[in-house]
């Protein structure tokens, strides 16, 4: 039986492992499929597996069990007419003569690429010893993490202590590397304590929390949160990047908003389920909305997409949470 929170879209009334199985043959990239699968125990994830297991699948279970196999499945580059292939800047920015020019080409380019062509820039970027460099995309990382850079921002940190790695860290990374670097990270980020609740008695003041922080922090700290303050913040978080992010560009989906991939993740170690299927859905209609054009045009349109959807649920209910955190 489905909350009471979502309509009655043939999609949620479906099991589980359907679910997974339907959204897959539908296209769905591997972050959202990854988050389905990890609302359930892995002792689960094995119903997924057969002959006929669509890739993207397979591709999220061999993530979910060990992120470095990620690396072994790449996507195809999509090349954007426009602009040079990636590979070419990037021997530009590696090489001398062209080095600022394509760093600014890439540094503009960045969000809007596949996520093949984004992995070669955030690793060359993070591995130099020019600190602005290794800057920009920490501070890009923490708005659009995803697992597969955990372990190079873990060596960027230990090597440069730079405060932004140390702020990803606390944001992302796993109880147990907080727990045994606990003293080294509150050094470079001091307001470690509070954000990630470490050590785990430690009082959590809401109020300096971001909406993402939160449920990331509940994700982590096996925190109660509500299917009510779950969906409230992801769709709360939406409304707000449409209104603060330009939106108008090809290939673009909500996807492509700040934090929005955190807290898919955090949704599906909170084991929310319908959530993850209904963002799925929205993102599919929303998709074609996001073309080049008038910025506001397009983002109004995204927008009265998602209410007709009933998509913004409790638009207020985030201001009335209770402060403290039990």
């Amino acid at each position: 039986m489905t909350s009471n929170l979502w309509n009655d879209d043939m999609l949620l009334e479906m099991s589980w492992k359907d679910q997974v199985l339907s959204i897959a043959a539908e296209g769905a990239e591997d972050r959202i499929i990854r988050a389905l699968i990890n609302t359930q125990p892995e002792s689960e994830w094995s119903q997924l597996v057969g002959e006929h297991t669509p890739q993207v699948i397979n591709c999220a279970i061999d993530t979910l069990y060990w992120e470095k196999d990620a690396f072994l499945h790449q996507h195809e580059i999509k090349e954007q007419p426009q602009y040079r292939p990636v590979e070419e800047v990037l021997a530009d920015f590696n090489g001398t003569g062209k080095k600022q020019a394509a760093r600014k080409e890439l540094q503009v380019r960045l969000p809007y690429l596949t996520a093949y062509e984004q992995k070669q820039i955030i690793y060359t970027f993070l591995d130099t010893n020019v600190k602005t460099d290794r800057v920009f995309v920490l501070k890009y990382l923490d708005t659009h993490f995803d697992p597969i850079y955990m372990k190079a921002v873990e060596v960027v940190w230990d090597l440069y202590h730079d405060f932004e790695a140390a702020k990803v860290l606390t944001h992302y990374a796993s109880d147990e590397f907080i727990a045994e670097n606990f003293e080294r990270l509150a050094s470079d980020y001091r307001y470690l304590p509070v954000r990630l609740r470490m050590p785990a008695d430690y009082p959590v003041d809401r109020s300096r929390l971001e909406w993402h922080e939160l449920i990331h922090l509940c994700a982590r700290q096996h925190l109660p949160l509500t299917e009510q303050e779950a969906f409230a913040i992801l769709s709360n978080t939406i409304n707000l990047q449409l209104i603060r992010e330009n939106v108008a560009f090809e290939g673009g989906s909500l996807f492509r908003l700040s934090y929005v991939i955190a807290i898919v993740w955090a949704l599906g170690e909170l084991g929310f389920k319908d959530i993850l299927v209904r963002f799925w859905m929205e993102n599919e209609r929303t998709k074609s909305l996001f073309n080049s054009g008038d910025n506001d045009e397009v983002r109004q349109s995204i927008r009265d997409q998602l209410y007709a959807d009933g998509f913004y649920y409790f638009r207020n209910f985030l201001h009335t949470m209770e402060d403290s955190m039990e």
